[in-house]
């Protein structure tokens, strides 16, 4: 079976099965008309989803099909909401329904394209994947044989998976870890008892007829669950049919819906987690119609008519490729900026800003006003076009020594200085330097591989080091004050 069929059934398994038991309602001009919202959630003080801040306070919450409390609810998962949205953007959520992709564990990882293998599928990680069970906040945090649960937006074009939330679960015990699997079912042999999944070999053969799904056959999508993987085949204990998860929504049903573009013909014709939309009237912000493609991460809105989500606006989320964190030295609420290492970054309307200091799994929003001078904030963002850092996301996090720059490098000076997307690091004989791959290599390989410009692609290099102050605005990363000192190439 194709690879790209069976993961975009991965997106419809994810998404029906979050979608499971909605209604829908008129997405009118009504000041709370019924709508579902699916997306990530960004943040709490209530829940955050698309922007919009649900009152949680009433909601009906499932996780994994199971009932739950709100306060098990993270940041990072992809849920569906159902409730009321205001116009003022507020809304009152009546049912918050997550499911994950999958769980199990991570069996090859590749640094270079920061990318994990989970059940023979791909998993990619980016700047907006939330690590959750682990001290790093990237791909260092994890090994081979951790066993993960992974939230997700699939990505068909692709053939991959983008992580929204990976959660360490342990090390994977063969026999005893629970583990899933999400996908559509090919080349079934129900004498032999089993089927695939993208190349996957699931075995049912011991589960007892009456809990293997009726009607199960090729191209139905299901849900597979169980305790064994040897490698290339997982012996399922349940399977679920997620075909009987699919609803219909009514015309004029209102739906917000955060995913990846795949098959794209035209602005007029495309699909987002495997819902047909139409966005050839829509207000596109963050680029233009032209933009619009395969493999993009986007949030769409409007109301579907004839299955079809017919779309008033599209927002292309756009990627940052700067990550900072470090303690602030100074604000300007006036100007909306924030001042970290020397360096002015924006702070707009659309900056997700929240404070992980209470509790990091569930940060709270909070705005630019509420940030002190020494606090240390974690900072992912991008250029403008006139060239300015402007912040797509800032979490105020506890105290610590470590202080991190990532980014595109502007200039070098082996192997006494390097420069990442303005912010000046310090190195020395000492520093610890890694290549794309992670290993450790010496100081003149490392430069000899960081291209500055002119060159059309400069290299991303992850930089850790320390401050001598706050004032401070030269990372120090030569081991000579401290023993935290390392660079590396590559995002992550």
């Amino acid at each position: 079976m194709c690879i790209k069929t069976s993961i975009a059934s991965l997106a419809a398994a994810v998404l029906l099965s979050a979608l499971a038991g909605c209604g829908g309602g008129g997405g009118g001009s009504e000041p709370a008309a019924t709508q579902t919202a699916i997306g990530t959630i960004t943040s709490f003080g209530s829940v955050v989803v698309n922007g919009v801040r649900f009152d949680d306070s009433a909601a009906r919450v499932t996780i994994n099909d199971a009932t739950a409390s709100r306060d098990q609810l993270r940041v990072g998962m992809m849920v569906q909401v159902q409730g009321q949205i205001r116009r003022d953007g507020s809304g009152v959520a009546e049912t918050i329904r997550y499911q994950r992709c999958m769980q199990g564990p991570v069996t090859a990882m590749n640094r270079v394209r920061n990318e994990l293998t989970v059940l023979g599928q791909t998993v990619e990680v980016d700047d907006d994947t939330v690590f959750d069970g682990v001290a790093l906040q990237d791909m260092n945090a994890f090994a081979i044989g951790d066993l993960v649960q992974v939230s997700c937006q699939v990505d068909p074009a692709h053939q991959r998976v983008r992580a929204t939330l990976m959660e360490r679960m342990g090390a994977f015990q063969n026999g005893r870890s629970e583990l899933e699997m999400q996908g559509t079912v090919a080349d079934l042999d129900k004498g032999a008892g089993t089927f695939k999944i993208d190349g996957l070999t699931v075995n049912f053969a011991a589960m007892a007829a009456a809990d293997v799904p009726a009607g199960l056959t090729d191209g139905m999508t299901v849900s597979a669950t169980g305790k064994s993987y040897d490698g290339s085949t997982f012996t399922a204990d349940r399977l679920r049919d997620r075909d009987r998860d699919r609803i219909s929504y009514p015309d004029g049903a209102g739906l917000e819906l955060e995913g990846i573009v795949s098959d794209f013909v035209s602005i007029a014709s495309f699909k987002v987690a495997d819902q047909a939309v139409d966005g050839s009237s829509a207000v596109i912000k963050n680029g233009t119609a032209a933009d619009v493609r395969d493999g993009l991460k986007v949030e769409v809105e409007g109301s579907i008519s004839s299955g079809i989500l017919v779309a008033t606006r599209i927002v292309i989320r756009l990627q940052s490729d700067v990550q900072v964190e470090a303690g602030l030295q100074s604000k300007d609420s006036g100007q909306g900026t924030i001042t970290l290492l020397g360096q002015s970054i924006k702070v707009t309307a659309d900056t997700d800003l929240k404070d992980k200091l209470a509790h990091a799994g569930r940060p709270t929003v909070i705005d630019l006003a509420s940030l002190d001078v020494a606090d240390r904030l974690r900072v992912a963002a991008y250029r403008d076009l006139a060239g300015d850092l402007v912040a797509k996301r800032v979490e105020r996090t506890p105290a610590d020594p470590l202080v991190v720059v990532k980014g595109p490098a502007d200039a070098k000076a082996p192997v006494t200085q390097l420069t990442l997307a303005g912010f000046d690091v310090a190195t020395g004989a000492s520093s610890r330097y890694r290549d794309a791959t992670g290993t450790l290599v010496d100081a003149a390989t490392f430069y000899a591989a960081v291209e500055v410009p002119p060159a059309a692609a400069p290299t991303v290099v992850h930089a850790r080091g320390v401050v001598a102050s706050l004032s401070t605005n030269v990372v120090d990363a030569t081991r000579s004050i401290s023993t935290i000192g390392e660079l590396e190439i590559g995002a992550d």
